[in-house]
């Protein structure tokens, strides 16, 4: 069997599990690939790299290509992908994502507006964090300038007031 619970969590028979995600990261010349969402669980009308949710039997890496593939079009090199941090998603106090951010400067095709995204390259050093979701100002720099970490992110709601970020030590 490929595929396993991450995160270093047991889930008890009868248990919701919290959802495993993937983020990318995907970098060029200084500036960094985000798409506008324009449908999903949470975030509509908010910028994000790309990813998503893991699917059965499938690994991380193969996650993070196939919801590239689908929101944006292009197909990153899993051999580039480069993790940099694993970030625990709290709403209301209980356990809700852990997502994987990988981060990238290797990518092939040509970026599509998609169903999902529409796709736009921004400066590292001038992030539209007034765009994107509140703990991202946070940690989104740390990690596609490659610094390591995990983090714990606290909202009051799902994706929504946020309450605090907690660092910790990298041990992916």
């Amino acid at each position: 069997m490929r595929a396993m619970i991450p995160c270093g969590r047991t889930i008890q028979l009868g248990e919701n599990p919290m959802k495993i995600a993937t983020l990318g990261i995907v970098l060029q010349n200084g500036t960094v690939l985000l798409g506008e969402k324009k449908k999903g669980e949470i975030g509509t009308g908010v910028l994000s790299g790309p990813g998503g949710k893991l699917d059965p039997g499938e690994t991380l890496p193969e996650c993070l290509v196939r919801e590239t593939r689908e929101e944006l079009k292009i197909e990153l090199d899993p051999a580039s992908l480069e993790l940099v941090a694993i970030i625990d998603f709290y709403a209301a106090g209980e356990i809700d994502f852990c997502v994987y951010v990988y981060r990238t400067e290797t990518f092939f095709g040509e970026l599509e507006e998609t169903a999902d995204m529409i796709p736009a390259w921004y400066p590292l050093d001038n992030l539209p964090y007034d765009r994107m979701f509140d703990s991202d100002r946070h940690w989104f720099a740390r990690a596609a300038c490659g610094e390591k970490f995990r983090a714990n992110v606290y909202y009051r709601e799902r994706a929504k007031d946020f309450d605090r970020i907690e660092f910790l030590p990298f041990d992916g």
